[in-house]
Parts: C-alpha cells; structure tokens; sequence
C-alpha cells in the first residue's frame, strides 16, 4: 500500500485581514481561502530531515569543541527553530529579533544528558 501524503497548510500571505474585526463569517471565509493545502511525500520530509538533522548534529560537535578548547566552557543546550515548507525542505529558521514569529515552526531544544 503506497504511503498516505502529509498535508502542510501554508499561508498565502498576498492577503491581510487587517481591519477586519471579530471572527465572523467573512473573516473566517477569507481566512480559509488564504490557507493552501500541499501534499507532500513523507519520503521527502524524512530525508530532509534527516540531512538537516546530521548538519545541526555537526553544528552542535563543532561549537562543542570550540566552546571547550576556546573558550574553557561546556555546552549545555541548544534551542533550533526548524520550519517544513510546501515542497517538504526541512530549514533552520533565522531572525534577527532573536525570538522566532512562530508561523508554524518546530522549536527543538537539545539539552545535554545528566552525568550518572
């Protein structure tokens, strides 16, 4: 049996509902035409995040190596915002107000492991 399709919702930001008070019934039919529907292959969104997964897994090594023999400090975590796209890509989220806008991101927070 072929594997089902993951649908990723995207907004069609072309569009603004400024304005536009209370969730009423034009409100909410404008909100639901903005909003796409894409299909994407779970294949796809595995491999993307595997690939992206290994990159933020050699990040975090070498910012780990840097951080000892440079610094004299221990890495103790590390908080990423991944995002999904239309296509399935797997991407790491940058802003530069330092806090994400959260249009549907993944935060991942990597803390390292207690010492038994």
């Amino acid at each position: 049996m072929p594997e089902e399709q993951v649908w990723i919702a995207t907004w069609d930001s072309a569009e603004s509902l400024e304005g536009q008070k209370g969730w009423g019934q034009e409100v909410t039919r404008k909100v639901t035409s903005l909003l796409k529907l894409n299909p994407v292959n779970p294949e796809t969104i595995t491999a993307e995040w595997n690939r992206t997964m290994r990159l933020i897994g050699n990040l975090i090594q070498q910012a780990e190596e840097q951080a000892d023999s440079q610094l004299g400090m221990q890495l103790d975590e590390v908080i990423l915002v991944v995002e999904v796209n239309s296509k399935g890509q797997v991407g790491i989220v940058g802003t530069c107000s330092g806090e994400a806008s959260g249009k549907g991101a993944i935060t991942l927070k990597f803390k390292r492991s207690e010492s038994k």
